[in-house]
């Protein structure tokens, strides 16, 4: 078993105890590495100045993520990083030559302040690295406000920010994965990942094993543990100091948790599988997911978060719990007694509670396949279109009958934000599945809608907000599918 975390960072090979694997990587590079290119403005992931590309090696080959991507590094433990090659804005420049992103900037004058200017850099350096694995020379203005989304400059530079993108010459760029990433480096990376790891110290424990019998002996072992995925919410409260990371269980080396697979008409996956590689592996299977998850989060988060990480945290407003909720989705557990699955209408039970006992571990989801006659939407409202937390989500999934009826086989409406659990609207349910599609039943399921939830007035929406966004998008849904007003 090591006893330290092994990651590259800028091509150099570092192994770290117990004493630095605690602290927040952006502190990490610039209070003991001396790379102060890499910024910290937020704290919290949102503004991107922070941002470093991260590749890790072990997950899900030939997918989108199977290269160096932007990540926040404000927001990750030094321990998390343990397996990765890692690239910071203070090595782009090679030799006398500036990346073709930072000559880019410089060119089309994209830098104000210059605060936020490194972390732009490496968001664009990680699209650069993305169009040059697919062998594309352009980037389009949506390309470029895509990546950047979770990039903020508070000089309201954008503009010139986008011309620089969009005028870069890809034919002359080199690939980061081409400069930093050996064949030496990834035999070294390899060869650890096979041995658990376990950095221990008075005030912090990190362990990381290599199957999941262990991961549940350690959670007897240490009940009090927190199981991380990537930290995006954990990492917040450790740095707002409501929080403090003292315990951790993280499953990065048990790679059966990295699949995403379709097995007998169902979409099944791991719980170390990442919000961007789920939605690259669910763009053609359920295209409206897809679509949904382009407005949840920032490419740095999804880029790291995880879709389990997203569900076991049981917040309200988490955005993927409805949407899989629709989808009838279902929870995989390892137990000590052995594997068990949660159906997901069951698996939450009050604020921030579900139905997951001492000592078991969320190991993937799956759901069916969604039948091609099946109609779905997912929506969201947020303050902001882009990096916001939502103050309603809303799905909904129907089926129909398959003779001449308009009749309801199924119908699964799910939403967030409208009480302190997400929300199955089952009561609506019953009262469609069988009823005769029109006008009246729609009107009648309507008033049974208001009657199933009782949302509270907080800073993002009031109760009767809530109320209207939700009616409106139920009526929303069967207008498009239907043409009923």
């Amino acid at each position: 078993m090591r006893k330290k975390i092994l990651f590259y960072l800028n091509g150099k090979r570092h192994e770290v105890g117990a004493d630095k694997s605690s602290m927040m990587l952006a502190e990490y590079l610039r209070y003991d590495q001396s790379l102060t290119g890499t910024k910290i403005v937020c704290a919290e992931g949102d503004c991107g100045a922070c941002s470093v590309l991260r590749y890790f090696p072990h997950g899900i080959k030939g997918s989108d993520s199977d290269q160096y991507l932007p990540v926040n590094s404000c927001i990750t433990l030094v321990a998390q990083l343990d397996g990765s090659s890692l690239v910071t804005v203070d090595v782009l420049k090679n030799s006398d030559n500036l990346h073709e992103a930072q000559k880019a900037l410089v060119n089309c004058h994209g830098s104000q302040c210059g605060f936020c200017t490194p972390g732009f850099v490496m968001a664009l350096t990680g699209l650069t690295e993305k169009k040059l694995s697919k062998g594309e020379l352009l980037i389009t203005p949506q390309e470029a406000k895509n990546c950047m989304t979770g990039n903020l400059c508070r000089c309201t530079g954008y503009q010139p920010i986008i011309n620089a993108a969009v005028s870069m010459d890809l034919s002359n760029c080199e690939s980061i994965k081409t400069r930093f990433f050996t064949q030496e480096q990834a035999k070294d990376l390899n060869l650890h990942f096979q041995e658990s790891v376990r950095v221990e110290s008075e005030d912090f424990l990190f362990f990381a094993p290599k199957t999941m019998e262990e991961a549940l002996l350690f959670l007897k072992e240490k009940p009090d543990a927190k199981i991380m995925g990537s930290a995006t919410d954990l990492g917040v409260l450790h740095n707002k100091r409501k929080l403090k990371i003292t315990q951790v269980l993280s499953l990065h080396l048990i790679q059966d948790l990295y699949r995403s697979e379709v097995i007998n008409d169902e979409i099944h996956i791991g719980a170390r599988v990442t919000l961007s590689e789920f939605r690259s592996f669910i763009k053609d299977k359920v295209p409206e997911f897809a679509h949904y998850l382009d407005v949840f989060a920032s490419p740095q988060i999804k880029n790291i978060g995880t879709v389990i990480g997203n569900v076991a945290n049981a917040s309200p407003i988490g955005d993927t719990p409805p949407a899989l909720l629709a989808l009838n989705a279902t929870i995989k557990v390892a137990t000590m007694q052995g594997e068990k699955e949660i159906s997901m209408s069951e698996f939450y039970l009050a604020y921030r509670k579900t139905s997951l006992r001492p000592g078991e571990i969320i190991t993937g989801l799956k759901f069916p396949l969604p039948l091609p006659t099946s109609q779905i939407r997912f929506f969201k409202s947020a303050n902001r279109k882009d990096l916001d937390i939502s103050s309603v989500n809303f799905a909904i999934k129907i089926d129909w009958k398959v003779d001449e009826s308009r009749k309801i086989e199924d119908i699964k409406i799910a939403a967030g934000g409208v009480g302190a659990t997400p929300l199955r609207f089952k009561n609506v349910e019953h009262f469609l599945i069988n009823n005769a599609y029109s006008q009246a039943t729609i009107e009648n399921a309507v008033v049974e809608l208001h009657k199933e939830f009782k949302p509270l007035s907080d800073l993002r929406a009031s109760s009767a907000y809530r109320h209207v966004l939700i009616e409106n998008y139920f009526r929303r849904f069967f207008s498009e599918i239907g043409g009923l007003s």
